[in-house]
């Protein structure tokens, strides 16, 4: 008897690989930076599995595989999708994918660890209308690679407007307690860290613009820890297949937060596609 590739299932994979040379250190080499792998399983219309590993880049001969996403969805309506277990998330996907370059760089709010693109605890996804979404999340807020260290979720809410055809406005806001420092029997209170993530992007057959700002205080739970991020971007398609790109992030922060990254950082380029 046949089997469909429904029944099946469907293996996935992307690999991140170049050739490089540096000006700054003199430094040439090919490299892998970076590799998925994984399975998806359609159970049946409503309920589906998805299976990713990441295998990270290697700093000697020994790479490191680490579980990225272990998830089971549930499509309850047609307006309703529910992810639980180890999932993708959506802080900063829409601006991931807008961004487009992922393999050069990671958009701004993972370049400077605002979050991480998946962990450990459940999503929920509603659709209003066509042009009106909002996505819940409770996770761990560790991270995949890490495991959970307190009695704390993480929490945070997101929009997403669709105002008319290309133009896609996100708006998203999260916050992640800690429990509190004791030392020599004496207990501080750990500020709550919280984001703020505002993002417009628009695209077309000939170009596509995104602009966002980025907002996050006590960073780990550490008072002071407070940075700002704006990131702008575009693509210019000279042709189907050539682009031309930039980005230009500005990163300040306040003491005690990442000041070893304050500063403008900027990216350009040509991109050539030969197959999809």
């Amino acid at each position: 008897s046949s089997l469909s590739a429904q029944n099946l299932g469907t293996p996935h994979g992307k690999i991140f690989s170049n050739f490089n040379y540096s000006l700054n250190d003199n430094a040439t080499e090919f490299a892998i930076t970076r590799a998925y792998f994984g399975y998806a399983y359609q159970f049946n219309d409503t309920w589906s599995a998805k299976l990713t590993l990441d295998v990270g880049e290697a700093d000697t001969y020994t790479r490191t595989a680490y579980l990225k996403v272990a998830a089971l969805q549930w499509k309850a309506t047609d307006r309703l999708t529910v992810n639980f277990g180890q999932i993708g998330l959506k802080q900063f996907n829409v601006q991931e994918k807008n961004w487009g370059y992922r393999y050069i760089q990671k958009s701004s709010q993972d370049a400077y660890k605002m979050g991480s693109s998946a962990d450990l605890g459940m999503t929920a996804d509603y659709k209003f209308h066509d042009k009106v979404s909002i996505d819940l999340t409770v996770i761990n807020g560790e991270g995949y690679k890490k495991s959970q260290e307190d009695n704390h979720m993480k929490t945070g809410i997101g929009l997403i407007l669709l105002p008319t055809e290309g133009l896609t406005i996100r708006a998203y806001m999260d916050m992640m307690s800690s429990d509190d420092l004791v030392v020599d029997s004496a207990s501080t209170e750990l500020p709550s860290q919280n984001t703020t993530a505002l993002f417009v992007g628009y695209k077309n057959d000939v170009f596509r613009l995104g602009a966002e700002y980025n907002m996050q205080t006590a960073h780990d739970n550490i008072e002071g820890a407070d940075y700002d991020i704006i990131s702008a971007y575009g693509t210019y398609y000279l042709k189907e297949d050539i682009g031309v790109f930039a980005r230009y992030d500005i990163v300040s922060s306040e003491e005690g937060g990442y000041a070893s990254k304050n500063g403008d950082y900027m990216i350009a380029g040509i991109e050539y596609t030969p197959v999809k």
